[in-house]
C-alpha cells in the first residue's frame, strides 16, 4: 500500500482509494483501490482501471460494501475514459460484480538443475557472461527488449519511463511487486540482454527475458540457469534460507524462449486468469478496429459484407456490420425470439473470445448454449483469434 500512497507512484495516489468508515469509532472497515494504467491490445494503447487491495473486516463482510465500492471506481474508470478493467483475485469472487475470467495470468514451464541433461558446463569453458543491476541510463535498452518481449503476445502492458523508474527502484522491498532487473553482459559484446525475476520459494521466478537482435537467446538462457543455481546455492549456504529448486519461466508457449530451452523445460503449467470487465464493448471495439479490419483483409473472408448478431441473452445484443471489408456500424439489434442471432453467448462469456482466451468452438464445447452459424464461427475466428496475452499490470 505504501507503492500507491506515498506520492511516488507514477500513475496512482491516495485519492485512487476508498474506504467505508465505521461512524461511532472512526475506524477503517472496509476499502480498496483503483490503479490506472495503459495497456496495449497489439499496438493499440488502452486506457485501463486494475482494482486492487479489497479488504473488509470479517465482521463487516456480506454487506454490500465491496459493491458499493466497486461502483465507486468504476465511476471513476469511466470519467477516466477506461475501456477496461482487469483484476487479480480469488475464484469466483469479482464475477458478481461484472467481472469474467477472460485473460491469462501466469502459466510457464519449469527448469529443474537435478534434471538429467540440464546446467551442462564444461569445468574448463570460459564463462562468456556476467550479470549487473539494471539502473536508470539503461531505459532506453529495456524498453526495446521489453518491447521485444511482449511481441507475441495480444493483450501486455506499457511501461512509460516513470513507470521504468518506479520498477528499477521504486517499491519498498517487501512489496509483491517488487522484482529484480538485471542487464546480461557479454564478455566482448557488452550489454546483449536483460531479465527480471522474483524469488519465490521454492522457485526463482522468471517474467521477462529478451536479447538484442543478432544475438544467441539460448545462449544467454543457458547462461541464466548457470547464474541462478549460484545464486540459489549462495542463498542455502551464506543467507540460511529455503532452498530454491527450480527455475520457473512464467511465460506462454509462444515466447521465444520456450524454443530457445526446448525439452530442457518441464510439461507447460496452465495459467490463471485476469477478471476483465468491457464497461462498453462497442466503445472497445470501436477502439480496435483498425485491428480487426486489419484481420479481415488478411483472411478467407477479406472483402466482407454483412452483418454478424450477437445475442447475449439478459446482456443484450451486439451488431457488427461490414461494407468491402470496412466495419461500418457497431449497435445492437431487436430480438424476435430468444434465440434471435447469429452467435450466443450466455453470461459473460463473450469476454473470453474478445481476450483471446477462448475460441467460439471452445466454448461451444462446454456450454451447450453458446453457439454459432458456420459463417458466424469462421468470422468471430477471424476477428477474435485465440492468443496468449502477456500482462504484468502496474502496481
Amino acid at each position: 500500500m505504501e507503492d500507491l500512497t506515498s506520492g511516488q507512484h507514477p500513475t496512482a495516489d491516495i485519492s485512487d482509494f476508498t474506504v467505508v468508515e465505521e461512524q461511532s469509532t472512526g475506524r477503517i472497515v472496509s476499502s480498496l483501490c483503483t490503479i490506472p494504467q495503459t495497456w496495449r491490445y497489439e499496438e493499440i494503447e488502452l486506457p485501463v482501471g486494475r482494482p486492487e487491495l479489497v479488504g473488509t473486516l470479517a465482521e463487516y463482510r456480506q454487506k454490500g460494501l465491496v459493491r458499493a465500492q466497486m461502483e465507486a471506481i468504476h465511476a471513476k474508470g469511466a470519467a477516466r475514459g477506461e475501456l477496461m478493467q482487469g483484476i487479480t483475485g480469488i475464484p469466483w469472487y469479482y464475477r458478481q460484480f461484472g467481472y469474467e475470467m477472460a485473460l491469462d495470468l501466469g502459466g510457464g514451464r519449469s527448469y529443474i538443475w537435478e534434471r538429467p541433461g540440464n546446467l551442462v558446463h564444461l569445468a574448463d569453458e570460459e564463462e562468456m557472461y556476467t550479470w549487473r543491476i539494471a539502473r536508470e541510463s539503461d531505459i532506453p535498452l529495456l524498453s526495446q527488449l521489453y518491447a521485444q518481449h511482449c511481441a507475441p503476445n495480444l493483450f501486455s502492458s506499457t511501461r512509460t519511463e516513470a513507470i521504468w523508474r518506479h520498477d528499477l527502484g521504486g517499491h519498498q522491498a517487501e512489496s509483491v511487486q517488487a522484482r529484480h532487473f538485471w542487464v546480461i553482459v557479454h564478455k566482448t559484446l557488452g550489454d546483449v540482454g536483460y531479465v527480471q525475476f522474483a524469488i519465490w520459494e521454492p522457485s526463482i521466478v522468471i517474467h521477462e527475458v529478451a536479447v538484442v537482435a543478432g544475438h544467441s537467446l539460448r545462449a544467454v538462457a543457458l547462461y541464466l540457469t548457470r547464474m541462478f543455481k549460484g545464486l540459489a546455492k549462495m542463498r542455502v549456504e551464506k543467507e540460511k534460507k529455503k532452498p530454491v529448486t527450480n527455475l520457473f519461466f512464467r511465460m506462454a508457449d509462444n515466447h521465444p524462449l520456450v524454443a530457445a530451452l526446448g525439452r530442457q523445460l518441464e510439461q507447460y503449467q496452465r495459467p490463471y486468469a485476469w477478471y476483465i470487465r468491457f464497461p462498453d464493448v462497442p466503445a472497445f471495439l470501436r477502439h480496435i478496429q483498425p485491428v480487426l479490419e486489419a484481420r479481415l483483409a488478411a483472411s478467407v473472408m477479406a472483402g466482407h459484407t454483412g452483418k454478424l448478431r450477437l445475442n447475449l441473452y439478459r446482456g443484450g445484443t451486439l451488431q457488427l456490420g461490414f461494407e468491402q471489408g470496412i466495419l461500418t456500424k457497431i449497435d445492437t439489434y431487436v430480438k424476435q425470439e430468444v434465440a434471435d442471432g447469429d452467435a450466443h453467448f450466455p453470461d459473460l462469456l463473450l469476454n473470453q473470445l474478445l481476450c483471446g482466451r477462448r475460441t467460439l468452438p471452445e466454448l461451444t464445447a462446454i456450454h451447450a448454449d453458446c453457439y454459432g452459424t458456420a459463417e458466424a464461427e469462421i468470422l468471430l475466428g477471424i476477428l477474435f483469434p485465440k492468443r496468449p496475452s502477456l500482462v504484468l499490470g502496474v502496481g
